[in-house]
This record gives structure tokens, sequence and C-alpha cells, in this order.
């Protein structure tokens, strides 16, 4: 049952992005594409509920609920900046709106960057070990949590790649300049093949 929820919090995400972004561009309805948008957060507290009566159901924990606890913590860190890229790509490729925001390739700035990437990482990581700490106080049975006491682990391992990852990204900001990459040609512009 969690796994179908993951799978339908997953979809639905994408389906309230795209009703929010169909609203606000195609019927010109944005206090409608905001009810869409801002919908999503509510696909996280549906997901927290189907584990918390999952397990107080009696089920033994598994990957299945350390994955649900992950995923609201990446989607709360990371969600509104993916609804932001989809809509400056809308924008950009079907209606005439502005060049999409790329992050800084060099200096300071994609210093910076990577510092704010790792946070952002940090922070979800803190949301899903708050969230299994959640969950285990609410099965309150050592022996149904073990695999999600087993979990904090990942998320550990998770944190250490973003870290290693930023680490590069922020040597690579004073390295060889990268060659200058033209501006995408939009897609409503592009000849049918």
């Amino acid at each position: 049952m969690v796994v179908a929820m993951i799978v339908a919090c997953e979809v639905g995400f994408w389906v309230l992005i795209a009703l929010g972004l169909l609203s606000r561009y195609a019927l010109r309805r944005r206090r409608l594409s905001n009810v869409f948008l801002y919908g999503t957060p509510l696909l996280e507290v549906i997901l927290l509920v189907v584990a918390v009566v999952d397990l107080r159901g009696g089920a033994t924990a598994g990957a299945r609920h350390g994955i649900a606890a992950l995923y609201i913590g990446i989607t709360v860190m990371f969600g509104h900046r993916a609804i932001r890229w989809v809509d400056q790509r809308v924008g950009y490729h079907f209606l005439g709106g502005p060049l999409p925001w790329r992050p800084p390739r060099r200096g300071m700035d994609r210093v910076g960057y990577e510092v704010v990437e790792f946070a952002r990482t940090v922070g979800a990581m803190a949301i899903a070990g708050a969230l299994l700490g959640l969950l285990i106080l609410v099965t309150g049975d050592t022996d149904r949590t073990k695999a999600l006491t087993g979990f904090f682990g990942a998320l550990g391992a998770i944190t250490a790649i973003s870290l290693v990852i930023s680490v590069v990204g922020a040597f690579e900001a004073f390295g060889k300049p990268p060659k200058p990459k033209p501006a995408p040609r939009r897609l409503r512009d592009r000849a049918p093949v």
C-alpha cells in the first residue's frame, strides 16, 4: 500500500504541476493555477498519514516506509524548485518568455550555488530523518522498526555523496573556463521532423 502511494504521490505531483501550468498559461487563471501548484504539499501529508496508518495497523517497517520518508524530505526541499524549473521552461519554449535561469558556472557565485545545493540536501535528509524517527516512535516496537533504524545509514550516504558533488562543483568553478553554450532554441521555433 505504501509503495503504491509513493508512486501515486509522484504521479500526482506532476499532474498537479501540469494542471497548474495549463491553468496559468492556457486558461489565464492565475489563482486556479496557484491552487494546483500549492496543493502539491498535500500529497506529502497524505503519504505520511498512509505510512503511519500502515505501521499502526501492525505492518512491519520496511524499505518502503524509509523511501516514503526520503521522498517527503526531498519533495519538501526540492519540490518548489522543480515547479519553478518546469514553469520557466514552459514559459520560454511556448510563450516567448525570458531565457530560463541557469546555475552559475564560474567563480564565487558557483561556490555559493553549490553550498546552497548541499544545504538543501542536508535539509531534505534532516526532514527524512525526523520522519523516520516519528515513524519509529509511532510504531513503538523496536522489532518492527529495525529496517527504519538501518535507513539512517542511507541518509548519511546520500548526504556524503551530495557533499562530494558540491565540493567537485566548487573546484570546477575555478578551473578551465567551459566553452560558452548557445541559448537553447525555443521548441515552438524548431522545424518539424
